[in-house]
């Protein structure tokens, strides 16, 4: 997740804001005004690594914080305007971190713009939000892997090539069968994955592919089942592109809703298009 902005209003009264941070991954938080230098305070601080900075902080989690509650990290500031300093909830993720996180501050009330910009972010959170229901809500998914999940198209419809799966020793599932295919604007994998004996059932929520200079798509994973222990399950993971040219390698990321479980392929190629539409 490339990041966000934050403001920081005068009164006080916002909510502590949520930052995403991954195992490993470092976060930047970007302030537009100096931080104290003895103005930082960090909830378990020895889990991170952490670079202070005037107006940057870096924070990179341990492996260790995989699975574990929030914490928090609080920061003042050196004018002594309000808000003095500000608390950030920091939430670990199994696989998507905010990389940069811009911090504003509002010395003063908001005013009738903030207001309207305020309304028109929760219309569109309740918009995108609408958008997922239905979707879930959907039996067939569209785009490629409705194509497939229809039966009218296979590996010879477009450009596919079979994947060698790469995975690190300890994964929690296993992944076999792979494909990689590509149409204008889309990209698609299709993996099997075995749930070992013994093991809680794993669903996957989400996808991400990581490209090599460290591009990062969103994939939306289909279908919405369960992997049992000691069964398997195909997944289709696709995600949309502009650069019809991307081809890899990249890396595949899938995670569950509810545990710090993941599932990451490497070396994730996809065909060339030399024809076709857009092209």
């Amino acid at each position: 997740m490339e990041g966000g902005c934050i403001e920081l209003m005068a009164d006080g009264n916002s909510d502590v804001p949520e930052v995403q941070i991954s195992p490993g991954q470092p976060t930047t938080f970007d302030f537009d005004s100096d931080v104290r230098a003895d103005g930082l305070a960090l909830e378990n601080r020895d889990r991170f690594k952490v670079a202070p900075g005037k107006r940057l902080i870096t924070l990179v989690p341990s492996e260790k914080m995989r699975g574990e509650k929030p914490s928090e990290m609080t920061v003042c500031f050196e004018d002594g305007a309000a808000p003095a300093c500000a608390t950030f909830r920091l939430v670990v993720h199994p696989a998507i971190g905010e990389r940069q996180v811009s911090i504003f501050r509002h010395a003063r009330p908001v005013d009738s713009l903030q207001a309207e910009l305020k309304k028109s972010y929760e219309e569109n959170a309740k918009l995108r939000a609408e958008v997922e229901r239905l979707r879930e809500e959907r039996d067939r998914p569209d785009g490629l892997t409705g194509l497939y999940a229809s039966g009218m198209m296979d590996e010879r419809g477009i450009p596919c090539s079979p994947l060698h799966v790469v995975q690190r020793a300890g994964e929690a599932l296993t992944g076999r069968k792979a494909f990689a295919c590509r149409a204008p604007g889309r990209m698609l994998v299709r993996v099997e994955l075995q749930n070992p004996i013994g093991a809680a059932p794993w669903t996957a929520h989400g996808a991400k592919l990581t490209g090599p200079k460290g591009e990062q798509l969103k994939g939306f994973v289909w279908p919405p089942e369960p992997v049992l222990p000691g069964n398997s399950l195909t997944l289709f993971i696709e995600a949309k592109i502009e650069n019809v040219q991307t081809v890899g390698p990249f890396i595949l990321t899938l995670w569950e809703a509810d545990g710090p479980r993941t599932v990451i392929l490497g070396s994730v190629t996809f065909p060339a298009l030399t024809e076709g539409p857009g092209l």
